[in-house]
């Protein structure tokens, strides 16, 4: 295994044992570290050129999360993400998802700038486009982010926040789906919030969380 220095001014973290955890954490989500897959502390501390403590200290908060479970025979073992989980998943975004999208279109219709959301939904478009799987999954996650953002609630966004790491996990094993179709239902959101139509807004992001959890979960459910 190959060595890799951990960064952390990088990722932004006060710690080590944060940067391992997000380290980790993002390799569960592309799918780099895969279901059933072990998290060997040795073998993650050598390839970070870390200690065995900071990755011992990130297993716990992984847990608490979902994206692990340990059990005293195998250690730390990547959870598989199961239809009531993804159930519960959408059942969730399918609330919040579409008070962000409406909080989004108020917020423009008094002003608030979506530069950032046009330069996503942009960028979406042409890694649609060039039908790269692993850059769909990710800018799209990001799309729902900026409308989060854009919503201006805080609360709303510390909710979301470990919501959002699930989301993106999701797009990756779902990543087979018709990507085209899912574009043109994110330009009709965007345009909604542009044009601070929050009802239309919200109306649309319900229609789209809705379509998506039917086809995740039968793509889940015939895995």
């Amino acid at each position: 295994m190959s060595a890799e220095v951990l960064d952390e001014n990088s990722v932004g973290s006060p710690s080590r044992a944060t940067s391992v955890y997000e380290w980790i954490r993002e390799r569960i989500i592309d799918g780099t570290l895969p279901p059933g897959e072990r998290i060997r502390e040795r073998e993650v501390a050598e390839k970070l050129q870390v200690s065995r403590v900071p990755v011992r200290e990130a297993l716990p908060q992984l847990e608490s999360e979902g994206y692990i479970t340990t059990t005293p025979r195998r250690g730390a073992v990547v959870t598989h993400v199961t239809l009531r989980a993804a159930t519960e998943l959408f059942d969730v975004r399918s609330s919040l998802e579409v008070l962000a999208a409406r909080l989004a279109a108020e917020a423009c219709s008094k002003g608030a700038s979506a530069d950032r959301l046009r330069e996503v939904l942009s960028e979406a478009l042409q890694a649609t486009e060039a039908d790269e799987a692993v850059h769909i999954a990710d800018v799209n996650s990001r799309l729902h982010e900026e409308i989060l953002a854009l919503s201006g609630n805080s609360l709303l966004q510390k909710l979301m926040t470990p919501v959002n790491g699930h989301v993106r996990r999701l797009f990756h094993i779902a990543a087979d789906r018709d990507q085209h179709e899912l574009h043109r239902e994110h330009i009709a959101i965007v345009e909604a919030i542009l044009r601070g139509q929050g009802d239309l807004a919200a109306a649309l992001s319900y229609a789209h969380v809705e379509q998506s959890r039917n086809e995740c979960l039968a793509i889940i459910g015939g895995s």
